[in-house]
C-alpha cells in the first residue's frame, strides 16, 4: 500500500524536500553560484516534484519555467539540481502523462528551457563545442523519457493482465452459477415431470379403485396394480434425480427413461380409460441419452395434460424418424385446454428443453382437441 502525505505520495514528497534542501545548501555553501534570484527559484525547481505524478505536464512546465527566469536573470547555470530536474522531469511525462499530446508539450517546454540555457552558455569550442553541448542536453532530456516509456509499457501490460485475470475468474464465476441455475432447472423439471405425470396417473386409477369399490370390489385390482407400478417407477426415477443432486456417481444410477418406454406411458393413460393410438414412422433409430429422454418427456407431458386437462376421450400420438430429426405430436380431441390455461409448469419444462437441444416447440388448441408437436435435431 503506497503512502501519502497531504494526499500525494509520500516518496515524491520526500524527494521535493530532499531536493530543496540540496539546492538550498549548495547556495549557501558557496558550492554553485547564485544569487537572491536563485534562493527565490529553488522552490520552483523542486517542490513541483511532489506532484509529478499527478500533474507531470505541469512539473515540467514549472522546471522549464524556472530554468528560463534564472537564465534571464542570471545567465547561464549549471547545478546539480538543474540535471536531477532535467532527469525526472522527462520520466515523469513518461511514465504518468495522460497522453501523447500532454508528453510532447512536457517535452518542447524542456527543450526550449534547455536550449535557451545551452544558448547562454558561453563555448570556448565555438559552434562545434556548442552543438556537442546541446546534443548532449537532448540525450539527457530523451534517455529519461524512453525509461520512463518502457517502465510505462511494463505497468500497462501487468494492469491488463491483472484486469484479464480478473475478468476471467468474473466469467467463471458467472458460468459456475449459470450451471448451477441451469442444474437448478434441469432437477425442477425432471421432478415435475415425473411427480405430475405419477400424480395424476395415481389420482384417475384412485378414483377408478374408489368407483369399483361401489360397484365390483372384484375391479379394484386393475386400478391398484396400476397405482403400485406407477409409484415404484416414479420412485425410481426420483431416487435417480435426487442421486443427481446429491452428486452421486451416474454409473450408479439407473439410466434415464427414454421411448423404449413410452409403452408404459400409453398403458397408463389406457388404464384411465383414455383410447390411444400410437404410430411410429421411419427407420427408428438410437438417440443419445439427453434427446432420448427429452423426447420421452414430451410424450410424457402431453398424455398428463390429455388426463389432467382437457376431459379427452383420444389421444394420437406420432413418432417421427427423419434423417436429421425426430418430431414428437401428441393430439387429443379434448375441449382445447391441454396446457391447463397456459398457467402450468409442464408445457414451459418440456419448452425449455426444445429450446436446449436447438428444437422446435408449438402447442395449441386447434379445431377440435389440444396438439403438442416438437421436433428434435439427431445432430
Amino acid at each position: 500500500m503506497r503512502r501519502v502525505a497531504f494526499r500525494l505520495p509520500l516518496l515524491d514528497v520526500a524527494v521535493a524536500v530532499a531536493l530543496l534542501a540540496v539546492r538550498l545548501v549548495t547556495l549557501a555553501a558557496g558550492v554553485q553560484a547564485g544569487g537572491a534570484v536563485s534562493y527565490a527559484l529553488a522552490p520552483l525547481w523542486t517542490l513541483p516534484f511532489a506532484w509529478r505524478r499527478s500533474h507531470p505536464l505541469a512539473v515540467a512546465v514549472l522546471v522549464a519555467g524556472a530554468n528560463l527566469i534564472e537564465v534571464g536573470a542570471g545567465g547561464y547555470h549549471n547545478s546539480i539540481i538543474f540535471v536531477v530536474a532535467y532527469l525526472l522531469a522527462p520520466f515523469s511525462l513518461a511514465t504518468n502523462a495522460g497522453n501523447a499530446w500532454r508528453m510532447a508539450g512536457g517535452l518542447l517546454a524542456l527543450f526550449v528551457a534547455g536550449g535557451v540555457s545551452q544558448a547562454a552558455q558561453p563555448s570556448p569550442h565555438g559552434f562545434t563545442g556548442w552543438s556537442g553541448t546541446l546534443a548532449g542536453d537532448i540525450a539527457l532530456i530523451l534517455a529519461p523519457f524512453f525509461v520512463g516509456l518502457a517502465l510505462r509499457q511494463q505497468r500497462l501490460r501487468a494492469e491488463a493482465s491483472g484486469q484479464l485475470a480478473a475478468r476471467l475468474a468474473r466469467e467463471k464465476e458467472e458460468r459456475a452459477r449459470t450451471a448451477v441455475a441451469e442444474e437448478r432447472s434441469r432437477i425442477a423439471r425432471e421432478l415435475h415431470d415425473e411427480v405430475a405425470h405419477a400424480m395424476s396417473v395415481i389420482a384417475v386409477q384412485a378414483d377408478a379403485a374408489e368407483g369399483a369399490l361401489a360397484h365390483d370390489p372384484a375391479l379394484v385390482r386393475r386400478p391398484l396394480v396400476a397405482i403400485r407400478e406407477t409409484a415404484r417407477a416414479s420412485l425410481e426415477d426420483m431416487r435417480r434425480v435426487v442421486g443427481v443432486l446429491h452428486g452421486a456417481d451416474q454409473a450408479d444410477l439407473a439410466p434415464g427413461p427414454g421411448l423404449a418406454r413410452v409403452g408404459h406411458l400409453l398403458d397408463q393413460a389406457r388404464a384411465a380409460d383414455v383410447t390411444v393410438d400410437l404410430q411410429v414412422l421411419g427407420e427408428p433409430v438410437p438417440l443419445p441419452p439427453g434427446l432420448d429422454l427429452a423426447a420421452y418427456r414430451v410424450v410424457q407431458e402431453g398424455l398428463t395434460n390429455v388426463r389432467k386437462h382437457s376431459g379427452a376421450r383420444r389421444v394420437d400420438v406420432v413418432i417421427r424418424y427423419g434423417p436429421r430429426a425426430i418430431g414428437i405430436e401428441v393430439t387429443d380431441d379434448g375441449d382445447g385446454s391441454g396446457a391447463g390455461g397456459g398457467s402450468g409448469h409442464g408445457l414451459i419444462g418440456v419448452r425449455e428443453r426444445v429450446a436446449l437441444l436447438g428444437g422446435e416447440f408449438v402447442a395449441g388448441p386447434r379445431a377440435r382437441g389440444f396438439a403438442l408437436r416438437v421436433t428434435l435435431p439427431l445432430t
